[in-house]
């Protein structure tokens, strides 16, 4: 394939806004153009399709743009806990910045490339839930059989769009494990690719797929996340799916659930061989990856409360290391190395509440995705479209728990009405709280 390199920035840069205008206008119009055409391009885009204006602005960022701008008017949003969290973050981010404490690089990367998937994500209920997981499943299906091409085929097409800028620089090799290559798609990255089919599972479980096609999809997904070759994209999709069964288990048929759980098993017993033989033969390599994870830990001394860590350096050619480590492949960490321990310390406060609103019913497929993949982010950095989709789903979870807790507080007071009508007829007195409660319990016991 041609390279695009001669392409002229400004020109490139001012195409980009056209469309992002023209875009607008017809997310304002058709939403769903708007969501379908986000997801398409975060799946099948490379981050290295981009220009450079100081920083680099990609396609999915002008989209992004757009929905924000054309659906935020009339949105009604109401901030919950993990806004201002998030708020607090960013904002400390911005503070970091203007105070000298990180780089121009390192603050876009946070206040553009979490905030505004989070935004276009937290805008999900304006088109329907159900239409929007169906939308999420069906490109990441799409994801999982070019991934599966890939594998078979040895051929990534998506490296051969050439780029002259660094992400291309350090994103479009193709990584080997035990002597096969990793399947990587669009991402860039086996492990961000293995973490995002991982996050769609929960969505493919909930879509509008007919049950045999459904449970083929879930396959399909498992098996691309395998040919990743990444324990965090294996592992993920096992938690995501047990997460699937024990909690959106009446979402589904219990033939969809056997059925399910048999398909999935026959891919463990045809998988596990393969999987097995590349570790195996990968060695030192997959002990040594693992055990590299293990000696970041050795640099949390060096964070800083905000800024980067005082183990921070950059080379002549620009780029950063944290002490002997060049690369940190923990997001948790390389938040708290880049940023410093506060907002570090807030997005372990929001981990810990996600878990929470899971355990106390809030049970949507988005919240489940996010739950599945927050062992995985000891392992695996915020790198490429993960860090989008990552976050995009973090506000769609947030905007399901709200309509969810809006729904049930118009159904709680529609019932208190009820309740109360009857109440004030039959006994002709007031109907305080505790007769509400009183009440309320005798309706329940009644069979």
């Amino acid at each position: 394939m041609p390279a695009v390199g001669n392409a002229d920035s400004l020109s490139m840069l001012l195409l980009v806004g056209a469309m992002g205008v023209a875009l607008t206008l017809i997310v304002h119009a058709r939403p769903q153009a708007g969501y379908a055409t986000y997801l398409i391009v975060l799946c099948l885009v490379p981050p290295w399709v981009a220009v450079t204006v100081g920083v680099l602005v990609t396609p999915l960022m002008a989209i992004g743009l757009a929905i924000v701008v054309a659906l935020w008017s009339g949105s009604g949003i109401r901030l919950l806990a993990f806004d201002v969290v998030t708020i607090v973050v960013i904002g400390s981010v911005a503070v970091s910045f203007l105070l000298g404490y990180v780089g121009l690089t390192q603050a876009y990367a946070a206040i553009i490339g979490w905030g505004l998937p989070y935004l276009v994500g937290r805008l999900g209920t304006r088109v329907d839930g159900d239409w929007l997981s169906t939308c999420v499943a069906v490109v990441f299906v799409v994801v999982a059989v070019l991934a599966i091409v890939e594998f078979v085929g040895r051929r990534n097409w998506f490296v051969e769009i050439r780029f002259p800028n660094s992400m291309y620089a350090g994103w479009s090799g193709i990584r080997y494990r035990g002597g096969l290559p990793r399947v990587e798609g669009a991402f860039g990255n086996s492990i961000a690719l293995g973490a995002c089919l991982a996050m769609a599972v929960p969505f493919v479980w909930v879509s509008r797929l007919r049950p045999a096609v459904k449970a083929i999809a879930i396959l399909v997904v498992a098996t691309a996340a395998v040919l990743t070759f990444s324990r965090i994209g294996m592992l993920s999709v096992v938690l995501g799916v047990v997460l699937c069964v024990t909690l959106l288990g009446r979402q589904v048929s219990r033939g969809f659930r056997i059925g399910t759980a048999t398909l999935l098993g026959i891919g463990v017993v045809i998988a596990a061989p393969l999987a097995m033989d590349v570790f195996s033969s990968a060695g030192d390599e997959a002990a040594g990856s693992a055990e590299y994870r293990g000696d970041l830990l050795s640099l949390v001394p060096t964070m800083t409360w905000l800024g980067q860590s005082s183990a921070s350096a950059r080379d002549a050619a620009g780029t950063q290391s944290f002490g002997s480590f060049e690369s940190i492949d923990s997001a948790f960490i390389l938040v708290g190395l880049t940023y410093g321990l506060i907002p570090l310390a807030l997005l372990l406060v929001g981990a810990l509440a996600a878990v929470v609103a899971l355990v106390r019913g809030h049970r949507g497929p988005a919240l489940i995705s996010i739950v599945a993949i927050l062992p995985g982010l000891t392992s695996v950095a915020f790198i490429t479209q993960f860090t989008t989709f990552f976050w995009f789903v973090a506000g769609l979870a947030v905007a399901q728990v709200g309509a969810r807790s809006r729904a049930c507080r118009r159904t709680s007071g529609a019932r208190r009405h009820r309740i109360c009508t009857r109440w004030t007829r039959s006994a002709d007195a007031s109907c305080d709280d505790a007769v509400v409660q009183s009440l309320i319990n005798d309706e329940s016991e009644t069979p």
